[in-house]
């Protein structure tokens, strides 16, 4: 008669099946060892070529890469506001919002499609950055040179897709911004295969950025003083028409009899006094909105500029060696494993 074990013990034997010990660990990597060992020297030799392909290759056929790095300590302006539309407001005249050079608008501002579109299709000295991007395809490709040469510029929807195209290419990996909050420092950088060409890419962009944020600093600054204007202007109306009534009062009523006749005076003349104490203060503040402008600054000060000859990378062949003898190995270890354990689950 078939006895049936008890349903615990029956759990116990599965789990201790299905368990790994360290012993069943070491075996196994002797028995992988076993698989390798014969193979060491195929191994090693095709290891060590590999890892001096990859080394000469990054000695002799890589292209160095330049940097050019800009550190720039960042201006915020306090409250989001320019000098004169701060004076504005302190002196209750509204001149509008709108976003400031804030550390975040400048850092988006830098690597956008419209600073990038504006620096590559800027006339240099040495010509269009976007000629010398593609310069080399244009002497390559024959299609895409009468393409480029005959619809750039020409064909708004074209040359939107290619600029569109260069500054996506730029943001994963050749234009690079960071800023440094607790010490102001806004850091950019760019790299390429051409020491030229990065030189001039950065800067365009960094003086492009500069410029952008004075037009916007002096369109509000305008604004200000357009604000202060026209409230020097109501209040010189202002000013001038209780003048004439004060003097027609007065001409009007040489002998002053009642008291009323006296109250009406001294409230003319206090209105005169008020609006010439208030005309003086908006006509200093007119005038230090106006030398707020003509001494408008960009949204940063130079700290650090990039200058001939730029940093230089090839990349080091010794690691590359390395590196590609490691994975070689690696693989190759991988690989007479891999076989030997797709026999045995084959058999």
């Amino acid at each position: 008669m078939e006895q049936n074990l008890p349903e615990q013990p029956q759990r116990q034997m599965a789990q201790a099946d299905d368990e790994i010990t360290l012993k069943d660990i070491i075996l196994k990597i002797q028995e992988w060892w076993s698989i390798v060992w014969p193979h060491k020297n195929r191994i090693i030799a095709l290891s060590l070529a590999i890892g001096l392909v990859a080394a000469l290759y990054t000695k002799f056929l890589t292209k160095p890469t330049y940097t050019a790095s800009y550190q720039l300590f960042f201006q915020e302006e306090s409250g989001g506001l320019s000098g004169a539309m701060r004076l504005a407001s302190s002196f209750g005249l509204g001149v509008g919002g709108g976003s400031a050079s804030s550390s975040a608008a400048v850092q988006e501002y830098l690597t956008s499609r419209s600073n990038i579109a504006h620096a590559m299709t800027a006339e240099l000295e040495n010509g269009r950055l976007i000629d010398r991007y593609y310069a080399e395809a244009i002497e390559e490709d024959e299609e895409f040179a009468q393409e480029f040469t005959s619809k750039f510029g020409a064909n708004q929807r074209y040359t939107d897709s290619v600029l569109t195209q260069v500054a996506l290419g730029f943001n994963e990996g050749i234009l690079g911004a960071s800023f440094d909050e607790e010490s102001g420092v806004l850091g950019f950088s760019v790299v390429t295969y051409d020491e030229s060409f990065t030189y001039d890419l950065a800067t365009q962009l960094v003086e492009n950025t500069e410029n952008q944020f004075k037009d916007w600093k002096k369109e509000k600054g305008l604004d200000a003083v357009k604000a202060f204007q026209k409230k020097v202007d109501s209040l010189e109306v202002a000013l001038d028409a209780t003048l004439r009534r004060l003097g027609e009062y007065q001409d009007q009523n040489n002998s002053l009899i009642s008291a009323v006749d006296k109250m009406e005076q001294m409230r003319l003349t206090i209105d005169m006094e008020s609006l010439k104490v208030a005309y003086g203060e908006y006509i200093k503040g007119l005038e230090m909105s106006k030398a707020e402008l003509m001494n408008l600054e960009g949204p940063f000060k130079y700290f650090d500029a990039p200058i001939f000859p730029l940093q230089k990378d090839k990349g080091s062949a010794a690691k590359a060696g390395i590196f590609g003898s490691v994975i070689t190995g690696f693989l190759l270890v991988l690989f007479f494993i891999g076989r030997v354990e797709a026999k045995n689950i084959m058999a």
